[in-house]
């Protein structure tokens, strides 16, 4: 496959070409090539007096609303649709570290301030300001209910709270460094927490009690995620729920990446990847790996077999989410958050997520509506999965 370049463009592109004589910068860049900066121009045509977009010969025009611009990338033939977010949210002050939006528009976020913060991503109004870690909270997650968060702290505690009234029945005790990842277990009597001790801990929630170390002795782990198999296995103890047919896949700061089957206790396999395994996603039957060298790599869950890998950007993967319709999106420390599609007729067509001036993606969720990234700029953008899945049809 060709190489395919990293389009990007000024982050306040769309509030420049709502200006009739305006211009703002788009520039591409292949790997380990030096950028190529060009410019979109804007000129009222005479003809309508509506607003026409201009570029050099690089690009050709392809479209544009009020929160999207379409181009086509001449000497790629790779189509870039860019989407500008829906909202801003300023609920923090300091550099956003983890985000979580339910169904019902509740929004957990944490930030290098300490702060752990629930609130309506409709309104932005802060409800309730959860007290209670010791330190930053590297992760924080809504159960399925939406009334229910999870926080993953510094200081290696677990902690649950109500996210309608604040209260903090139990926290889950036992890792001895940070916790960096949680994986809810179907409606979330079970979890799965993943730690710089290098252990994932099975937990049961309900009696704030340690059920098993999954997996041990890898280093520091960075990302957890589970799926699912078929190949069940039955489980004896009744506290221990929803894992009969369960992977539990981590990526680890080594940049080992451990299969593991939850009800078994049983290893199914160990890949090495050449970088630390900063993020994970499962679609399907594959995990989509995000590198700290910038690679995106998808491999088999049945025999760890990579099939595909994305090498178009050398900046480390921070985030990733995965969306319906084999899509997924890959949020980067130089701020690119990018929609990328498993379908191979899509293979030359990236959706933007833009906003951020090259400030870290450092967390994504996604709640069947909207797409909100939490970014180092302190700021927490809303996307509209509709202005994304209409370039995937």
């Amino acid at each position: 496959m060709s190489a395919i370049p990293v389009v990007t463009i000024q982050s306040d592109w769309n509030d420049v070409i709502r200006l009739p004589k305006a211009e703002a910068w788009i520039s591409s860049k292949y790997l380990n090539e030096m950028s190529i900066h060009d410019k979109l121009k804007t000129a009222i045509n005479n003809l309508d007096n509506k607003i026409k977009i201009s570029f050099t010969d690089n690009y050709q025009y392809v479209s544009h609303g009020n929160l999207n611009l379409v181009v086509k990338h001449i000497k790629s033939g790779l189509k870039v649709a860019f989407v500008a977010p829906t909202k801003t949210h300023k609920v923090h002050t300091k550099a956003v570290l983890s985000v979580s939006i339910a169904e019902n528009s509740l929004a957990v976020s944490s930030c290098e301030e300490d702060k752990l913060l629930v609130w309506d991503s409709r309104t932005s109004e802060i409800l309730l300001d959860l007290k209670g870690h010791g330190g930053p909270v590297y992760k924080c997650r809504l159960f399925p209910s939406g009334i229910v968060v999870i926080s993953a702290g510094a200081d290696g505690s677990c902690r649950i709270w109500s996210a309608e009234s604040g209260i903090n029945p139990v926290t889950l005790k036992g890792h001895t460094m940070a916790v960096t990842d949680i994986s809810i277990i179907e409606k979330g009597r079970n979890v799965v927490t993943v730690s710089k001790d290098g252990s994932a801990k099975l937990w049961d929630v309900g009696e704030s009690n340690c059920l098993s170390n999954i997996t041990e002795g890898h280093g520091p782990i960075n990302c957890c995620e589970l799926a699912k198999t078929n190949d069940k296995h039955e489980v004896e103890n009744e506290r221990e729920v929803g894992t009969s047919d369960k992977l539990l896949v981590v990526g680890c700061e080594s940049g080992l990446v451990v299969c593991t089957h939850i009800a078994r206790r049983e290893e199914l396999f160990r890949k090495q990847l050449e970088s630390p395994c900063n993020a994970c996603v499962v679609i399907e039957e594959t995990a989509i790996l995000g590198c700290a060298d910038g690679k995106v790599i998808q491999m088999k869950l049945s025999n760890s077999d990579v099939i595909r890998k994305w090498e178009e950007s050398a900046s480390p993967v921070l985030s990733l989410i995965a969306l319906p319709n084999q899509l997924f999106v890959v949020g980067r420390q130089d701020g690119t958050c990018t929609v990328l599609s498993l379908q191979q007729s899509y293979a030359m067509t990236r959706v933007q997520l833009t906003g951020s001036d090259c400030d870290g993606i450092r967390d994504l969720s996604f709640n069947g509506k909207w797409i909100i990234a939490g970014c180092r700029d302190s700021h927490i953008r809303k996307y509209d999965f509709n202005q994304m899945i209409v370039h995937y049809k």
